[in-house]
């Protein structure tokens, strides 16, 4: 009835730390963009519930989690990042879930800890006392509408039909576009309060790709901010939105000529943010860019 999908990009040491947990009754599919063809051969060998898609070049978040969509076989597919700390309990208690009560497009557990970031937000005054409470397995579920559900999220395949991720955002603002989209659809998002995870945020890779990654992710957060904004709302009102980043990005940059040597790496990281800004105005694509 599920299958779970992990995006993985030099993420082998998480993904085997996951595997080595999971009950192997459900369907895995890792869709692995560093082109490891020796973990699909590890992995596969040991685990016959698992498939790991190679892919011949970085698909980034979206295009990644619209192909492990596409490649599942169930009704519903549980789509995670690498870097979760994420138990049976869970897989279990949504799978009790969806066999009693399937009238959503997302459904999501929530972050162990919330004091400093939440994997989901309330914005409209519905959705403020929305509960639902289903009965299954013996246990109390507690469902809460919500209007946005970010990284790890069940996907109802049947509501969301051709409502995928948007492939021009890499990564960064994609599950925000889809929960909009979704939305405007009258279609519910939900989280369960009773279920919860652990997400290691920036360390789905392995160390040795920090500064490549810290680049990566100056970029495309930059690039998407800007897309999003112009997609939903328009141009001069993304400019609006980016307009801070660029300026704080600018005088980084100019003060570093100053403060860091020639060949600094922070100074990379601040122009990789500004060239995602520049890139994002002129709509230019953003799959390598930076």
């Amino acid at each position: 009835m599920i299958t779970l999908v992990f995006l993985s990009f030099h993420s082998a040491h998480h993904i085997r730390r996951l595997l080595s947990v999971i009950d192997q009754k459900f369907k895995i599919i890792v869709i692995e963009n560093s082109s490891d063809s020796n973990l699909k051969d590890e992995i596969e060998k040991k685990y016959k519930n698992v498939h790991v898609e190679v892919c011949t070049e970085n698909l980034g978040f979206s295009k990644g989690m619209n192909l492990g969509i596409q490649l599942s076989k169930t009704p519903f597919v549980f789509l995670n990042p690498a870097d979760v700390e994420i138990s049976n309990e869970v897989f279990y208690g949504l799978e009790s879930i969806v066999e009693k009560f399937s009238d959503f497009a997302m459904l999501a557990p929530v972050y162990k800890d919330r004091s400093i970031h939440s994997n989901f937000f309330i914005w409209s005054k519905k959705n403020q006392n929305s509960d639902i409470e289903i009965q299954a397995q013996g246990k109390n579920f507690i469902l809460n509408e919500v209007d946005f559900i970010d990284g790890t999220i069940l996907i109802n395949k049947e509501k969301i039909k051709n409502e995928l991720f948007d492939e021009n955002m890499f990564i960064y603002f994609e599950t925000m576009d889809l929960s909009k989209r979704l939305i405007s659809k009258n279609l519910k998002l939900y989280v369960c309060k009773n279920l919860e995870f652990n997400h290691y945020g920036g360390s789905s890779h392995e160390n040795k790709f920090n500064n490549e990654a810290k680049k990566f992710r100056n970029f495309h957060y930059n690039w998407s901010k800007f897309y999003y904004f112009k997609k939903h709302y328009n141009f001069f009102y993304a400019l609006r939105k980016i307009t801070p980043n660029f300026i704080r990005a600018l005088k980084n940059y100019i003060l570093s000529f100053f403060t860091k040597k020639e060949g600094s790496l922070e100074r990379e990281f601040i122009l990789a943010e500004i060239k995602g800004i520049l890139f994002g105005i002129i709509s230019k694509k953003s799959n390598k860019g930076y």
